[in-house]
């Protein structure tokens, strides 16, 4: 058989057999944020913060809303799925970043790692901030706006903020590596990246064939020396479980640059940066001041 066929044979079933395993990622539990940490700041946001939650469906998009006085407008975040999932798959995480407050949106596109779709979701949310009859109406602050993505979706956090200046802040969690990305045909760079970036993987074996240490390393160096950067892998999780299990200082690296919380901070700034001495973070870089 002619080598260019076997390698497209090989590079389908490897594009087939990566769907599938993320797509057999069980659901996140609503219990899942009940789990006890030694670490204060990590106990801290990995509770539910103090907001009750809405939720609404508006032109297609998901919307996670703190309920609140009606003057007061919140950061919205922009979450990415990873493959073959839908926003809805992540439903506990995204109602428990907007419980710190966050306006967190997100939609079913099953293969998101351009960014475009994202971005369409952002756009809606905010002709939505001008609608008066829109739960949305005067609720974002249009300054404060991140976007956060796993797997796949992580490319597509890592395209939209390389291509939209509205997005201020970066969380990737499991970007696949350069190899693999390559061979699904999903492009992306750091290279054009300004924004606060923190970059989380897990250690097990699938996730370091997805997103091994070098290749975490190698992203991470991609980004300009002057953009602030952090990266960790969290220590015993597998792939399909790290955006949950990394969600606490995720979402305090959300606070911390959108929301100006300085009870945030410690985690990864000063003189002894709480992950730094994490026992359930390892291969931690910080490089903020």
């Amino acid at each position: 058989m002619d080598i260019d066929v076997l390698w497209r044979i090989g590079e389908r079933l490897l594009r087939w057999g990566t769907r599938a395993h993320c797509m057999v990622m069980p659901s996140v539990y609503r219990s899942y944020n009940r789990k006890q940490y030694v670490c204060p700041i990590e106990q801290k946001y990995h509770a539910s913060g103090p907001y009750a939650v809405t939720y609404h469906v508006i032109e297609g998009t998901n919307a996670f809303i703190p309920s609140a006085a009606q003057d007061e407008a919140f950061p919205l975040v922009v979450m990415i799925n990873g493959t073959g999932l839908k926003a809805l798959d992540y439903t506990p995480v995204f109602e428990h970043l907007a419980s710190w407050g966050f306006i967190v949106i997100g939609n079913d596109d099953i293969s998101a790692w351009s960014g475009r779709s994202a971005l369409t979701s952002l756009d809606i949310a905010l002709q939505h901030n001008d609608d008066k009859s829109s739960p949305l109406f005067h609720r974002i602050d249009l300054q404060r706006i991140g976007v956060a993505g796993h797997s796949q979706g992580a490319i597509g956090a890592i395209n939209a903020a390389s291509a939209d200046e509205r997005i201020k802040v970066l969380y990737a969690a499991s970007c696949p590596q350069a190899k693999l990305a390559r061979r699904l045909r999903w492009t992306y760079s750091l290279e054009g990246i300004h924004v606060p970036t923190m970059l989380s993987a897990g250690t097990w074996w699938i996730e370091r064939q997805i997103s091994p240490l070098a290749s975490l390393e190698s992203i991470a160096g991609e980004l300009p020396a002057s953009t602030p950067m952090l990266m960790g892998r969290i220590n015993g999780i597998e792939h399909r479980y790290v955006l949950h299990q990394g969600d606490a200082y995720m979402t305090a690296w959300l606070r911390y640059w959108l929301a100006n919380d300085t009870l945030a901070a410690p985690a990864f700034l000063g003189t002894a940066p709480e992950i730094l001495n994490n026992p359930r973070w390892i291969d931690v870089k910080i490089a903020l001041e």
